[in-house]
């Protein structure tokens, strides 16, 4: 690079202006010379046109008088006078007549002007001498140049004094000009270094709107921008690394998830080469060889896997057919010799641009849940405490037979029957003792059915027994049995022999109803008029006698439930449950009441009511009113505690009874965990599902769900996981004798262990006497409700509130 491209912009501006001026006064000079020079020319042309004329006065009569002394005499004095270096006078014949100054006498050639003087500095030039219009001779003379070379001399030296006065003080006034106008320049290349040695924290003064001030402005703006864009970046820079930093920790606890799911994560590339594998795929695949999974191809490493599929086309189908698809594949089913059944879900992972960069298969061993599942639907589809079919199950059965019969064209029977006088055996003995009796019936009556038929438990003392493509005989045969094998058991309890009997009802498809529903209505009339025949009989269906006496009783009920409906005769009761430690008040129970009909005073217990209304579908609307009526209470009451309304089984198939629920809440403003819903655990595995859906619907509102009567299922711990209620209310039946039983006292203690483990509350009913609420409050039990701390009672809950009740 030139070196002078690294002066100083100062340095510059001075060299640079200083050759201009100097070029200028150079010109200006020169100028000015030659005009001087050209002035002194035309001033001494001047003088000698002055000098003509007297010259000529003076020499014109002497030439003319031909007096030469006299011309000799004035060339003398003019030679002296008028200081010409010579002059010479000749005749007009050119004859010389008279000189002065000139040695040689050899005259000069005539110059033209000042300018054509030789060396000699002389100016020879001739005029004629002339008087009058006569022409009498010549003069010839000589002006010394001397005084114009002196002239010029001293006007060379005034430009040089000038010139040099004007360089000197235009030298020093360009450096101090130079150095002023570039100040802030200079303060501006020292702030660029500052700023390239990162010091961003500067600003330059703007003390002017010219050129100068407005670059100093873009400058500072210039300056904050790269501030703010540098503390920008800073922080973005910061925020980069606390992002990788939680990425990482992110990729840590994400590959410390995956290594502790059960399920088999794959994620491969789209060359179908492995890119990752938790350990649950290699333990599901029994991969031993663990080491280099990772690039090699997924048919290579399933190759090594200990599994042998039980159907070898899934491999080709399930596990490599979904590589070349892009879409989620469905759950796939994958069953291995060794009696393992794995399930198989593969989804695309994709770019944000939605490209297609791989998949993820999730494998799950789900071999015991599927045991578990189908011990759930055998679990949901028998009674809890006979193991025989329940209701839900007869149904579907049949409907299934009903749609057999009609396909095929042959016949079927059902049989009802329930065993007399079970409700005097239950009230008077206790229900162990009608538990008992019930287990035994349904061993009995079991022992006698064929593999094709189906015998149910529909509830209460409650059984029917279907038999498809069976004839009237056959059914009548059976019925003769079960009447007799149902009185031929021996019962004997608390040391007291117990009689059983049975009533039992025929009705044959098609011969004598029309449909399902029709069927089960004769059936159940067969067996009321077995019942008016003197029980211990069984009767075939007969439509002249299906206008007995219980069957206008039944119609009668079902009229009354439907008219105290509509006259709002029923009443609500409530019930405390109390803190087993501290005795105060948690929250009330309500329980429903309906008014007779006849003496409004009297009040009928549900018991008389809520079995037939369940059978005809009323329950619906009587749960509905329940709630509505409660929810009413704890608007107009927000004093009061919760209320613990209880939900029939039948209600749990009513889709829109959780969205009733959700309304009413919200319409009367009242907060939902201030209701609490109770759902039999006979309820919730009758039909498992719908409970589920019941249940998560009110929890999402926000509703306290509570488990009734927990602890009659077969399984009811395992059916925790699958029921989320929030209170679990132990059955009465290991209550009443828990002084007495230590196997009852053993189960209570497990319940409240485990619910207390899984974070649940645990309510004792059925406690009525002081030594069981000892009991119970030594074994933890959180809440309790029975007679010996409330009795049920109508308009008079105030006086519960806040009242410790003193064990």
């Amino acid at each position: 690079m030139n070196r002078h491209l690294s002066y100083p912009l100062w340095v510059k501006l001075f060299l640079t202006t200083m050759l201009l001026q100097f070029t200028l006064l150079g010109l200006l000079a020169l100028t000015n010379l030659r005009e001087t020079q050209q002035s002194l020319l035309e001033n001494a042309e001047l003088r000698i046109q002055e000098l003509r004329l007297p010259l000529n006065a003076a020499l014109s009569t002497a030439l003319f008088q031909r007096d030469v002394a006299g011309l000799q005499e004035l060339l003398n004095s003019m030679h002296q006078e008028k200081g010409l270096s010579y002059l010479v006078v000749t005749d007009a014949q050119g004859k010389q007549l008279a000189a002065a100054g000139l040695d040689s006498g050899i005259l000069p050639k005539q110059d033209q002007g000042f300018a054509d003087a030789g060396s000699d500095r002389v100016y020879n030039t001739a005029m004629p001498i002339t008087l009058g219009s006569a022409r009498y001779g010549t003069l010839y003379f000589g002006v010394s140049t001397d005084f114009l070379t002196s002239a010029q001399a001293r006007m060379k030296y005034k430009i040089i004094v000038i010139g040099g006065i004007a360089l000197i003080a235009s030298f020093l006034l360009l450096i101090v000009l130079s150095l002023w106008l570039t100040r802030h320049l200079r303060r501006l290349a020292e702030a660029s270094k500052t700023i390239a040695a990162g010091n961003l924290n500067i600003h330059l003064p703007v003390t002017s709107h010219d050129e100068v001030g407005q670059l100093n402005q873009a400058f500072n703006a210039m300056a904050a921008s790269l501030r703010s864009r540098i503390e920008a970046l800073q922080q973005a820079e910061s925020i980069q690394r606390r992002y990788l930093a939680e990425t990482r920790v992110e990729k840590a606890r994400l590959l410390a998830l995956l290594s502790a799911m059960n399920m088999g994560i794959l994620f491969v590339t789209i060359n179908n080469r492995v890119a990752y594998t938790n350990p649950a795929f290699t333990q599901i695949w029994m991969i031993r060889n663990t080491d280099n999974l990772v690039g090699r191809e997924i048919a290579d490493v399933l190759n090594d896997s200990g599994c042998v599929l039980a159907r070898p086309d899934h491999f080709s189908r399930h596990i490599m057919g979904v590589m070349s698809t892009h879409e989620s594949s469905e759950s796939l089913e994958i069953e291995m010799t060794d009696g393992r059944v794995i399930t198989q879900l593969s989804y695309p992972v994709r770019e944000q641009d939605g490209r297609i960069i791989g998949r993820i298969l999730i494998f799950e061993d789900v071999t015991r849940e599927r045991q578990t599942a189908e011990q759930l639907i055998y679990l949901a589809e028998r009674d809890s405490l006979t193991g025989l079919y329940n209701r839900r199950r007869f149904e579907d059965e049949l409907w299934r037979m009903v749609g057999d019969i009609t396909r095929h064209g042959n016949s079927g029977s059902l049989l009802f029957f329930d065993l007399d006088e079970f409700k005097y055996i239950n009230d008077t003995f206790g229900h162990r003792a009608g538990d008992s009796m019930l287990i035994r019936v349904a061993g009995a009556v079991g022992a006698l059915i064929r593999s094709n038929e189906v015998f149910c438990r529909l509830g209460g003392d409650e059984f029917a027994i279907l038999m498809p493509d069976a004839s009237e005989a056959d059914a009548q045969s059976l019925a003769e049995r079960v009447v007799r094998a149902v009185a031929q058991i021996p019962f004997r309890f608390e040391g007291k022999n117990l009689r059983l009997t049975c009533s039992l009802g025929i009705a044959a498809y098609p011969q004598q109803a029309e449909s399902a529903e029709q069927l089960v209505a004769h059936a159940d009339a067969a067996m009321y008029q077995a019942k008016e025949a003197g029980k211990n009989a069984w009767r075939s269906y007969r439509a002249d006698l299906d206008t007995s006496r219980e069957m206008i009783q039944r119609m009668s009920w079902n009229e009354r439930i439907g008219r105290a409906l509509e006259e709002d005769r029923f009443v609500l009761h409530f019930q405390g449950i109390y803190h087993t430690q501290s005795g105060v008040l948690a929250h009330l129970e309500v329980l429903l009441r309906m008014r007779d009909e006849t003496d409004t005073e009297q009040l009928i217990m549900p018991g008389h009511f809520i079995p037939l209304a369940e059978k005809n579908g009323q329950i619906l609307q009587i749960d509905r009113w329940v709630l509505k009526q409660s929810i009413a209470l704890l608007q107009a009451k927000p004093d009061i505690p919760a209320l613990a309304v209880n939900i029939s089984g039948r209600s749990l198939d009513d889709p829109g009874l959780a969205l009733f629920i959700s309304d009413e809440l919200l319409s009367a403003q009242v907060e939902p965990h201030r209701l609490m819903i109770e759902i039999t655990e006979t309820s919730a595995l009758s039909d498992l599902q719908e409970a589920q859906r019941f249940i998560q619907a009110l929890r999402h509102t926000g509703c306290i769900i509570c488990l009734d009567d927990f602890g009659t299922g077969f399984a009811s711990f395992a059916y925790l996981k699958h029921i989320k209620a929030d209170i679990l209310k132990i059955d009465g039946l290991f209550i009443r004798d828990i002084i007495f039983e230590r196997d009852n006292k053993v189960f209570v203690k497990a319940i409240v262990d485990v619910a207390r483990g899984l974070g649940k509350t645990t309510v004792a009913e059925f406690v009525e006497s002081r030594e069981i609420y000892a009991v119970l409050k030594e074994m933890g039990v959180d809440m309790v409700q029975g007679y010996y701390l409330d009795i049920p009672s109508g308009g008079h809950w105030q006086t519960k509130l806040s009242k410790p009740h003193q064990a």
